[in-house]
């Protein structure tokens, strides 16, 4: 029999969403043979996230991954994963896939609409489905840098799988916001698996279409 760990209350009680468990950082696979061993699975979380507000009546509402993020907890399935808080996405980052342009107006947008340029908000498609509010670039800096290292924990060995609940953000465009998305987090970590993987499939599961990136 393996000894088990020592348990250590204090650790817990200082760091309680990084409580040692006997599982580890890991989940079994379903399957048998070679297939068998356990999964190491990294999840990504910016503990910030649940600030940020589109607006009164949005139906975008980024306090969802927070409760998605406490239900993790609850569960106690944090036990089986390695919790990462993501480096915020550079502007460098974001310009490998988006335009130098929309990415310097996201970086320079305010919550406050009326110092914004009206010819900036036509070009880049920011209003009512796709506000400017406060944080807009912080927030999306997070969902992009939460999926760009995911896929660098993929691409290193560190991870088998890994996830990312503020990332998915598909519908943005290479010079403008569209559908909700601001920063196409997806192609970013696309762009950041395909430096090491020649062959990669995409699955989209969502009830809506996507559109094409590249």
């Amino acid at each position: 029999l393996k000894p088990k760990k020592k348990h250590n209350p204090q650790r817990e009680k200082k760091f309680p969403e990084m409580a040692a468990s006997g599982e580890g950082a890991s989940l079994p696979s379903p399957a048998g043979g070679e297939d068998s061993r356990r999964r190491r699975v990294s999840y990504f979380y910016e503990p910030t996230i649940g600030d940020y507000y589109y607006g009164q009546g949005h139906p975008m509402k980024p306090h969802r991954i927070r409760m998605a993020h406490s239900l993790v907890i609850h569960y106690g399935l944090h036990r089986l994963l390695e919790l990462s808080r993501p480096f915020p996405a550079s502007e460098a980052d974001i310009s490998r896939f988006h335009s130098d342009e929309y990415v310097s107006f996201l970086a320079s947008a305010t919550g406050n609409p009326t110092i914004l340029d009206p010819r900036a908000v036509k070009r880049f498609n920011v209003g009512e489905d796709c506000p400017v509010f406060d944080g807009l670039f912080p927030f999306c800096q997070a969902s992009a840098g939460g999926s760009i290292g995911a896929a660098v924990k993929l691409n290193r060995g560190d991870a088998d799988i890994t996830v990312n609940w503020a990332g998915g953000l598909h519908h943005a465009k290479k010079g403008e916001a569209s559908g909700f998305c601001y920063v196409n987090d997806i192609v970013l970590a696309i762009l950041e698996l395909l430096k090491f993987h020649r062959v990669l499939f995409f699955l989209l599961l969502f009830s809506v279409r996507g559109y094409s990136y590249f």
